[in-house]
């Protein structure tokens, strides 16, 4: 079972790519949604640092942070979305996994390129299309 965290800061990025944005799906039971891969700071760790060990682990990516976007709160404390881009601009985003749950409990089903114009309705997306002055 999942410890619930409190006061757990998080990190999460926006990776755009040709008019599409690079979103995982989670599905436990209770919620199903597309989301942008990020996740909680570990013990020491930053908010960049976070970024880029939560985008190799969910996605199986090496990124690059190019700039803060945002800073929102969520249910467990203060939540920052960075900019990253792709260090080998070839490379192909597969599913990875979360760590914090058994080979068997994962909640991470999919990654996929989501059209950024179908994602407007997403709260994390819609922010990011706002300050970033993404014409959709």
């Amino acid at each position: 079972m999942r410890r619930i965290m409190q006061n757990r800061e998080r990190a999460f990025a926006a990776i755009i790519k040709d008019g599409c944005i690079l979103m995982v799906h989670e599905s436990n039971g209770c919620k199903d949604f597309w989301t942008l891969p990020g996740g909680g700071l570990e013990n020491d760790e930053t908010f960049d640092e976070a970024v880029v060990r939560e985008v190799r682990e969910e996605v199986n990516l090496e990124v690059k942070v190019v700039k803060h976007l945002f800073t929102g709160t969520y249910e467990y404390g203060v939540e920052k979305c960075f900019l990253a881009e792709l260090i080998n601009p070839n490379s192909v985003p597969t599913l990875g996994l979360d760590p914090e749950f058994p080979a068997d409990q994962q909640n991470l089903t999919e990654v996929k390129w989501q059209p950024i114009k179908k994602m407007v309705d997403d709260i994390q997306v819609s922010e990011v299309i706002k300050v970033l002055g993404i014409k959709v």
